[in-house]
């Protein structure tokens, strides 16, 4: 265990990993096969800051630990080592926690790994690939940087445009590109992605860029593990599928990705360069946190992170995953038997975190805004509109927290608003569909020992 210092649940999480506790302690569940399962009393079915686990609400009233304390150094390293351990970080690397958003991890890797002379070059250092708001956003955030980048696109609701980005690695024959940039899950879309095809292009084309992997909504709601996809650099935040509150952003990287930095970083002092960052500075982060375990700056809430990572494993990662294709599963049975359609375009890329529905033609940003009121105000779900493309439709989650029960209710009630607004839709085949769904995939559960039904 390595959040004992802390965490309230580590005790709880150590007697059910070594099957003291076990899963059916409530007589009535003897022949349920129950799954742990987090509770929750509002339905927030937006991206983000996603549901998360009344447990982590109720460590949120207690004092914020100090940065200096005894034993804090201790306690911040063992949570960084258990996320790491939770990404499939590779023995070697480090994961590192700023305070901030997913943004904060985003631009720490996207101004590393400079070289003397990129400034002066026509060559472009960086390649990202964008399919969504989200992943525009990490194209803006390197050319703000001041970075040589070539922004590869594709239409919305597509997938990553791999042989664009072939023809540009191919032409780097002098391998100045020194990152290529994706999202795992494009939050805006609703399309998941396979960076594992991306490392076998640069494993194929033997080109030596550091794959960088935007996992901020698909940490906790996917699977997300460095060393089985290839990853160099994975960004995350702790406010959507792990389940903690704002404040927290990671930046995981692999062995060949800290050599990495700190090669460029040597390479700029030598030439009397200065690297252009103070906090986001990746080789001050890794000197800090390996030489003190402590911040370069004021750390966010390990405290609640740690609970987080707690409810998480003792759930299981694979039953989290499991949970919220469940979840996604009864949206997509909703909206396209009611007659709507996905922005996804091939079912492969359909995300297990976010379905993005398509307004039908003609109704656009006034009817999308009309019926997220009617959902917030009479049915007390809340959904999200599309980032970037006001007239697109509509963002359904499953991030964080989510049942298949809230998933069923959230189904409903968006259609129901389609419905009074006037948008065209079967409400009575859509909800029929989300039934039979859930249906087939609701399951018995039970609150975690010692938590009662309202998180007390």
């Amino acid at each position: 265990m390595t959040n004992e210092l802390i965490s309230p649940l580590s005790g709880l999480r150590r007697l059910i990993e070594t099957d003291q506790i076990g899963p059916n302690e409530n007589k009535f569940l003897d022949d349920k096969d129950p799954v742990w399962s987090p509770h929750n009393k509002i339905i927030n079915v937006t991206p983000g800051p996603a549901w998360g686990s009344e447990l982590v609400d109720q460590f949120s009233s207690t004092q914020t630990r100090g940065m200096r304390g005894p034993d804090v150094a201790r306690f911040f390293t063992s949570v960084r080592e258990d996320y790491g351990k939770m990404v499939g970080m590779q023995e070697g690397g480090r994961s590192l926690f700023f305070t901030g958003s997913g943004t904060t991890g985003t631009e720490s890797a996207a101004g590393s790994c400079r070289f003397p002379g990129e400034a002066d070059s026509d060559s472009p250092a960086v390649v990202t690939m964008e399919i969504g708001a989200f992943s525009t956003a990490m194209g803006n955030c390197v050319e703000n940087l001041g970075r040589n980048v070539v922004r590869l696109t594709s239409e919305l609701g597509e997938d990553l445009p791999l042989d664009k980005c072939r023809e540009v690695l191919e032409k780097d024959t002098e391998h100045k590109i020194q990152l290529v940039m994706h999202p795992l899950n494009e939050t805006g879309t609703g399309v998941t992605t396979d960076p594992k095809k991306v490392r076998d292009l640069l494993d194929e084309l033997k080109h030596p860029a550091l794959l960088v992997v935007d996992g901020i909504s698909a940490i906790g709601s996917m699977p997300a593990n460095m060393t089985e996809m290839g990853i160099d650099m994975l960004i995350g935040c702790s406010q959507k599928g792990i389940m903690g509150t704002p404040g927290i952003g990671m930046l995981t990287l692999s062995p060949k990705a800290v050599e990495r930095v700190y090669e460029a970083d040597k390479a700029l002092a030598d030439a009397g360069i200065k690297k252009g960052q103070h906090y986001l500075h990746l080789t001050k982060m890794i000197d800090t946190m390996d030489s003190t375990g402590l911040h370069l700056e004021t750390p966010g809430n390990y405290a609640q992170f740690a609970v987080a990572l707690d409810t998480l494993a003792i759930e299981g990662i694979d039953r989290v995953c499991d949970r919220h294709k469940e979840c996604s599963d009864v949206y997509r049975a909703a909206v396209l038997a009611a007659g709507l359609e996905l922005v996804a375009k091939e079912k492969h890329l359909r995300s297990n975190a976010v379905t993005a529905v398509k307004a039908p033609e003609g109704f656009g940003v006034k009817k999308i805004t009309e019926v997220l009121n009617i959902m917030f105000s009479k049915h007390a779900v809340e959904a999200a509109a599309i980032p970037g493309a006001p007239d697109l439709g509509w963002r359904l989650c499953a991030t964080g927290g989510i049942q298949p029960q809230h998933a069923m209710a959230a189904s409903i009630a968006f259609l129901m608003a389609c419905d009074e607004a006037g948008v065209p839709v079967d409400v009575e085949a859509g909800v029929a569909a989300a039934t039979k769904t859930y249906m087939e995939v609701v399951k018995y559960h039970r609150p975690l020992p010692g938590v009662d039904a309202y998180g007390r």
